[in-house]
């Protein structure tokens, strides 16, 4: 799902901005580096994102085929960061845009906002008697909300750093894994220990998301059978499952 592709990239974000600064004022507004497997575009200038984004939109929509791990970790290009411009694509995007991005339901999460900027000062009032790298905290707040915006629930630390755990480590394996593409049939057997890595990778994914994904299903279930419960935020999954 959409939401949980950028987890891994909250807790890198401000080193790749701090990256990017330098080379857009070093090379221009315009700026192609090789990430992974396949090079990444980015755009600092409001002008040429209108023109892409807004005036050409139609030429950028679409995705391209995935690699091999790729199409393995996104289920086929089932989410709305790698699907092909489509029915598939078209329904997550306005599932997301509408329902949780949308101005109108933004302004609903401001209590949730409230719930991470307290969890914020409280583990920063924690550690005032020692030298902390506060970035740190702010990205692990943004974490949570995230997680919030997905799940509708609020995690305990645990189930939070389980999540993001399993993430790191799916990203962090992304890079490894790169060689696979190259030979996907005869690599599934020269270097299938890295095949098998990447397996338990998935299954751990699924053994931590999936109760979370059951479990705010069965919620929703209740509460449209008349049970007294009560919404803390709206989460991406109620979109996906309504």
């Amino acid at each position: 799902m959409s939401l949980l592709s950028l987890f891994g990239l909250v807790w890198s974000f401000s080193e790749i901005k701090l990256l990017l600064r330098d080379f857009t004022l070093k090379y221009g507004p315009l700026v192609t580096l090789p990430l992974g497997s396949s090079p990444a575009i980015f755009v600092a200038s409001h002008a040429l994102t209108h023109r892409a984004l807004i005036q050409n939109c139609a030429v950028f929509a679409d995705h391209p085929r995935a690699l091999p791990t790729n199409r393995f970790f996104s289920s086929d290009q089932r989410n709305i960061s790698s699907a092909t411009y489509g029915p598939t694509w078209s329904l997550l995007r306005r599932n997301l845009t509408s329902k949780i991005l949308h101005p109108s339901r933004v302004k609903s999460y401001s209590h949730a906002r409230r719930w991470v900027l307290c969890l914020l000062v409280h583990s920063l009032i924690l550690r005032l008697d020692v030298r902390v790298r506060v970035m740190d905290h702010i990205q692990y707040a943004m974490f949570c909300l995230l997680v919030l915006m997905c799940f509708g629930d609020k995690l305990d630390d645990k189930q939070i750093q389980q999540i993001e755990s399993v993430q790191r480590r799916l990203m962090l394996s992304m890079s490894r894994s790169n060689i696979l593409n190259f030979w996907p049939r005869p690599g599934k057997i020269v270097f299938r220990n890295r095949w098998k890595e990447l397996l338990q990778l998935r299954q751990d994914k699924e053994d931590v998301l999936i109760p979370l994904v059951k479990a705010r299903i069965s919620y929703k279930a209740k509460q449209q059978q008349g049970a007294e419960t009560e919404d803390f935020v709206a989460a991406y999954v109620d979109t996906l499952v309504d």
